[in-house]
């Protein structure tokens, strides 16, 4: 037995269900999971890679707060 879908409305945000199958709207809702759950991974790969940065920018920050209070103290 297939299940069809009808449109409500020709000016709906994203993808339509018209006509479809059962089938094929969830085989369109695994695609977009996927898709996003893809993005997510991305997203947060991008956003980790700053934060093993950050110790070393603080670590070189210090040293060279330590080292112009050296050479100020010398002269």
């Amino acid at each position: 037995m297939t299940v069809t879908v009808p449109s409500k409305s020709s000016s709906t945000y994203g993808w339509s269900g018209g006509g479809k199958s059962a089938a094929e709207i969830a085989s369109d809702i695994e695609q977009t999971r996927y898709r996003l759950d893809a993005d997510m991974r991305a997203l947060r790969a991008k956003l980790s890679a700053p934060k093993k940065l950050l110790p070393i920018a603080a670590l070189s920050l210090a040293a060279l707060t330590l080292l112009i209070r050296r050479i100020r103290r010398r002269r």
